[in-house]
């Protein structure tokens, strides 16, 4: 097994920094009570610069700077941003366990699907740092190791214990990083044990009787001397996820970080349970006023077909942002997958078929529709009717599944149609030039193929008889041609479409 510590540090600022735009964090510092007195817990940049710094009366970081944010450290609120952090991962690894300050995730079977373990271990962390966490990332092949490993390292640093230098690496880590060693610390500092290699050279039935078995089951599962069971984080059956925002938005670049933090959500909720989404909504929450009685703005999209790419649904989110106008501030986001569906393996063939083509051209009409309206993507109708004029009929394109499917199936079948005919028709059929009785169209026309005749109408009162010519001019360009029947009445040549 292997496994990926995901350790985060500042996460009793993280939780509620992530929710401000970037531009507007104050000095913040997050505090906790010890007895009756009111200590910094942590800090953040704005307010070190200060002076305040953890384990600070609060009092005194005032008398520094009065303008200091202060915050309660809120577990509850931490677990909630490591959930959401958990969300996104999992698009790497469905075994993902809660701990405390960080996430542990089980990524032996993930290796080869992403990469490696470097490519993987940088996607799984910049997955997760996108959530607005600061992190430090151990890797070792026992679950225990890993978190140990994770806590000792640098800010957005990896130690990697992965291979033979894991026993080394772990034995060099200082003894309080173990939880069960936090009530005797004095006690094993005073007997001149520094590291977990000193605690390691003593004698165990010593170390049990004087600390307790505890111990020295950490320090085995660390090792990987014994079984270290995990739960795994379980995640509810549909996803609904909703952000308070501490600041009264009205730009849509300000509400674009935690909206695509969301979508990262959502596509890992996807992953684990195998599926993809056909429709999802973001509802734009603002704070009710008497003077603005708005209280929340919906954006649904409908996809033309299922879809679990992060990328792919963020930049249309994007598109519609793009051509939404905010009618209130924005203090909360929610989103909603409304509709779901089983998930398909990718298309992994060394060539594109037509299913991976059919998926391209929807993602173009998606976009496309994202950018300009629904109402300027049409489709093409075929219409049971001879005259050319009639054929076929403009409509809206349905963004379904059903429709596009339908779009690929309309060519006509030759038993149909049994002369070929082009697709570019003109609106309002053009005359043409006649020289020495051939037709012209930068050059002088030859007939290849025809006379087709199509001959009616006449029970609309819109009656054609008409001889249909392919023609060829210098450059080699095919044209479709008609004259009216009999040729005595109307001498003149008409250009009816052109062939690609």
């Amino acid at each position: 097994m292997l496994w990926i510590a995901l350790h985060c540090p500042t996460l009793s600022l993280d939780w509620i920094e992530r929710r401000f735009p970037a531009a507007l964090i104050p000095a913040m510092a997050a505090t906790i009570r010890k007895g009756n007195q009111v200590y910094i817990r942590q800090a953040n940049k704005p307010a070190q610069r200060w002076g305040v710094a953890a384990h600070q009366p609060l009092a005194s970081a005032l008398s520094l700077f009065p303008g200091l944010v202060v915050v309660e450290h809120d577990p509850h609120e931490e677990m909630k941003a490591l959930r959401e952090a958990a969300y996104a991962a999992f698009r790497f690894t469905p075994h993902i366990v809660m701990q405390g300050s960080g996430l542990i995730a089980e990524v032996s079977a993930s290796l080869k699907l992403f990469g490696g373990l470097k490519k993987l271990c940088q996607l799984l962390s910049q997955a997760v740092a996108a959530q607005g966490l600061q992190l430090c990332v151990g890797i070792a092949p026992t679950a225990k190791g890993a978190w140990l490993l994770a806590q000792s390292a640098p800010l957005k640093t990896v130690i990697n214990g992965a291979g033979s230098r894991f026993r080394s690496l772990l034995d060099s880590l200082p003894i309080y990083l173990l939880e069960s060693a936090q009530p005797y610390l004095e006690v094993i500092r005073g007997i001149g044990c520094r590291t977990l290699a000193d605690l390691r050279r003593l004698p165990r039935s010593g170390l049990a009787r004087r600390f307790g078995p505890d111990l020295l089951t950490e320090l085995d599962r660390a090792c990987g001397d014994s079984p270290d069971p995990q739960q795994w984080l379980e995640v509810p059956e549909y996803f609904q996820q909703k952000t308070e925002l501490m600041a009264q938005v009205e730009s849509v670049e300000l509400i674009w970080v935690p909206m695509q933090r969301m979508i990262g959500q959502m596509c890992g909720w996807l992953s684990l349970r195998h599926a993809a989404v056909l429709e999802f909504s973001f509802i734009l929450h603002h704070e009710y006023s008497l003077r603005q009685p708005h209280k929340s703005t919906p954006l649904h999209i409908k996809l033309s077909e299922q879809s679990d790419d992060a990328e792919h649904l963020r930049l249309l989110l994007r598109e519609r942002l793009e051509r939404m106008e905010i009618v209130a501030p924005v203090c909360g986001l929610e989103l909603i997958a409304d509709q779901i569906t089983a998930g398909t393996n990718p298309n992994l063939e060394l060539f594109p078929t037509s299913q991976s083509e059919a998926t391209s051209l929807n993602r173009f009409i998606e976009k496309v529709s994202s950018r300009l309206g629904p109402q300027a993507i049409t489709g093409l109708n075929v219409i049971s009717d001879h005259r050319p004029e009639y054929s076929q009929r403009f409509r809206p394109l349905e963004m379904s599944k059903e429709s596009h499917a339908s779009c690929r199936k309309a060519t006509p079948s030759a038993s149909t149609y049994p002369l070929t005919r082009p697709a570019w028709l003109m609106k309002v059929p053009l005359e043409l030039k006649v020289q020495r009785d051939q037709p012209v169209y930068g050059s002088p026309l030859t007939l290849i193929a025809g006379p087709e005749r199509i001959e009616a109408g006449w029970w609309d009162d819109a009656p054609i008889t008409r001889d249909y010519f392919i023609a060829e001019n210098a450059l080699g360009q095919l044209l479709w041609i008609y004259r009216e029947h009999p040729a005595e009445r109307n001498k003149g040549w008409y250009l009816q479409g052109l062939f690609g």
